[in-house]
């Protein structure tokens, strides 16, 4: 245990004053890389035994954007309250209750980036809840740390202040309005000082005998068979929401607030049960103004099929809003509803209009709890639609299930992750195979998209791996409709989709849609195989740089449109295997089956030419054009068949290409 010793006070009332007049024209700072890296002080390090410091009983908040107030105080430095602060002449409040009245010498407060940034706050206290002291003004953290900082209260660490009651005061910080507090702890008075605890010690640990995948699909790391665990079926009671006071008739006022006594009166193995009928969600969880209804693990949430509908009238003012989110979630089936908003404007097509929105930003979302992921979560037979950013959202999770449902209507395609039907996503920039919140064997299965008014309809990105998306129908769509979005996702495994009429390609792997940091090839030893592509600008694509990805038994046809032009184009893409696909009656003018040239990049990153291809045992029949190949390096192009073709076979000088 290591533990700090302030050397010099927090801030100053002259430097908040020069932070606060900097707000303003400030940009949002980027995510450290690891928590972990960050979690150090500059601050002198003394050694010493366990400091007390005393329990917390319960904790509230002003507000919340969906990271909640008892976050701040649950002995996990991955998880954190937060909450915008619109002017620093209106801080949120975070309020700490110690159960009893205590002598506080000083708090304990980290922030999320706190490393990056300076938070600014004041810190009052109270033995009633009533009547309250200034204990700590005009106060910044260093900036500096993400561990916990010394705040002493009435400038005294060593003679402490009566207090039951701990309100944090949150004025934003250095670069924006956020406030995001980690953790706080109350230590009583201290002779020897403000001494505070290293947060370092709760971080999670790996597993040590973790280690990497090198097989795709559903498997273990050593490449065994894996089968990812569903729900359990219902054992308990089945609560009818009408019972709390739900009204399925239309427009008959809020039934959220039923909704949600209903989960919190069950128990594990009970289902909440939604009768058939228009449930108008016009309120939100008490503390997460982002949010219709919190899901809870053990508990089923059950509709009577098309005719349920959770009808949100959350809008894009309510930033980052949810209909149904779980946190952490375990063992929850969501079944045989519809999941809408009650937006009616436009719905726009393209995908650089980014004024057409509304409705909530998620439909659905299933997402870590700090370091604890969600886990044996199953959407079944449900309908979203009308959202802003993304109909369903697995984050850092694992044994996600989504089968059977249906996906349309995205109110923005307009980009910064809008118009998103499913997506599964990791941590930027972190391979997390050997830790708990890793995200990998989610099933994306025989769902149904209407992709008129998609971005993309399942997207995959930040090293999320070894996941199964099987047997989805995807019509049209506006970019790519199965996109490995360029951000390291790796060893997934893409088969039997059936895919048509989209303006971009049917599979994609790379994504131009970002920055040189953040968008460019996806990750290595992704299996795409026996999918049925039709009408498609490109049947599959891989680019920037996106490595030894296995493209087999795919059958590509029916290529008639105007943007139609290639059947399976490789670029930049070392190491790429395509064999055994059938390419077959795509008339399209300037059309190849299979056309292999030189990448670009993006703005000049990850530009290149495929080095390392393999095609072989194709067969490319009656298209336009068959095999193209206007720049590479060790490329092999063997025991195709390639017949009756407008252009059978075009080499362009140079390319190194062995038969």
């Amino acid at each position: 245990m290591i533990q700090w010793r302030i050397v010099a006070p927090p801030g100053s009332i002259s430097a908040l004053t020069a932070l606060l007049l900097g707000m303003a024209g400030g940009t949002a700072a980027a995510e450290p890389a690891s928590l972990e890296s960050s979690l150090t002080g500059t601050v002198a390090a003394v050694g010493a035994a366990d400091l007390e410091h005393w329990p917390i009983d319960s904790v509230r908040a002003l507000s919340s954007d969906g990271n909640l107030p008892e976050y701040a105080a649950d002995d996990d430095p991955t998880t954190r309250w937060s909450a915008l602060t619109s002017s620093p002449d209106e801080p949120q409040w975070l309020l700490f209750d110690l159960g009893e009245v205590r002598s506080v010498g000083y708090l304990g407060i980290a922030w999320h980036k706190g490393d990056e940034r300076q938070s600014l706050f004041d810190v009052e206290v109270s033995t009633d809840g009533q009547t309250w002291h200034p204990a700590a003004t005009d106060q910044a953290g260093s900036g500096t740390s993400s561990n916990l900082e010394p705040v002493i209260l009435d400038g005294d660490a060593s003679t402490g202040t009566d207090a039951r009651y701990v309100r944090y005061l949150g004025r934003g910080n250095s670069v924006s309005g956020w406030n995001s507090v980690t953790e706080v702890r109350a230590y009583p008075p201290n002779p020897d000082g403000a001494l505070v605890d290293d947060l370092s010690d709760l971080l999670p640990e790996p597993d040590p005998e973790a280690r990497p995948w090198t097989a795709p699909g559903l498997v273990t790391a050593t490449g065994a068979a894996f089968d990812p665990a569903e729900p359990g079926k219902v054992t308990g009671r089945t609560i009818d929401v009408r019972d709390f006071g739900a009204d399925p008739a239309p427009q008959t006022g809020d039934d959220a607030a039923a909704i949600r006594a209903a989960l919190d009166t069950a128990e594990a193995g009970d289902e909440v049960y939604l009768p058939a009928g228009t449930y108008d969600l016009e309120t939100t969880e008490p503390v997460d103004p982002t949010t219709n209804v919190a899901l809870r693990s053990g508990v089923d949430l059950r509709g009577d099929g098309d005719s349920t509908v959770l009808l949100s009238s959350l809008t894009p003012e309510t930033q980052s809003g949810k209909v149904l989110r779980g946190y952490g979630v375990q063992d929850v089936r969501i079944s045989d509803l519809t999941v809408s908003s009650t937006y009616d404007g436009p719905l726009s097509t393209d995908h650089q209009d980014t004024t057409s929105a509304g409705g909530p930003a998620y439909g659905i979302v299933v997402a870590n709890l700090g370091s604890r992921p969600s886990q044996k979560v199953l959407v079944d037979d449900v309908t979203v639609e009308l959202f802003q950013k993304m109909g369903v959202r697995i984050e850092k999770s694992r044994e996600v299930t989504v089968r059977d449902s249906t996906f349309r209507d995205a109110t923005s395609v307009g980009g910064g992750g809008n118009g998103y039907a499913i997506s599964i996503q990791g941590i930027p920039g972190e391979d997390r195979y050997a830790y708990e919140d890793d995200s990998r064997h989610n099933v994306v299965e025989r769902n149904r998209f209407d992709g008129t008014h998609l971005r993309h309809a399942i997207l995959l990105q930040y090293w999320t791996h070894n996941n199964l998306v099987s047997g989805n129908v995807i019509d049209g769509g506006v970019l790519d409709a199965i996109d490995l979005h360029g951000e390291d996702e790796y060893l997934n495994e893409i088969r039997r989709n059936s895919v048509k009429n989209v303006g971009a390609a049917g599979i994609a792997l790379g994504n131009t849609g970002g920055t040189s940091t953040q968008h460019d090839a996806a990750g290595h030893g992704n299996w795409i195989h026996q999918n049925i592509l039709r009408n498609n600008r490109e049947g599959i694509l891989l680019i920037l740089g996106t490595p030894d990805t296995v493209v087999e038994s795919n059958v590509i046809s029916s290529g008639s449109g105007d943007h139609v032009r290639s059947g399976i184009e490789v670029r930049n893409a070392p190491g790429t295997v395509v064999r055994k696909n059938s390419i077959v009656g795509n008339g399209a003018d300037g059309f190849w089956g299979i056309h292999l040239t030189d990448d670009p990049g993006d703005d000049g990153h990850a530009a290149g030419i495929p080095t390392d291809v393999t095609v072989s045992k194709n067969v490319v029949v009656k298209n336009d054009g068959g095999i193209r190949v206007d720049a590479g390096e060790d490329v092999r192009l063997t025991k195709n068949v390639v017949v009756r073709n407008g252009e059978n076979l075009r080499v362009a000088d140079g390319a190194d290409v062995t038969d």
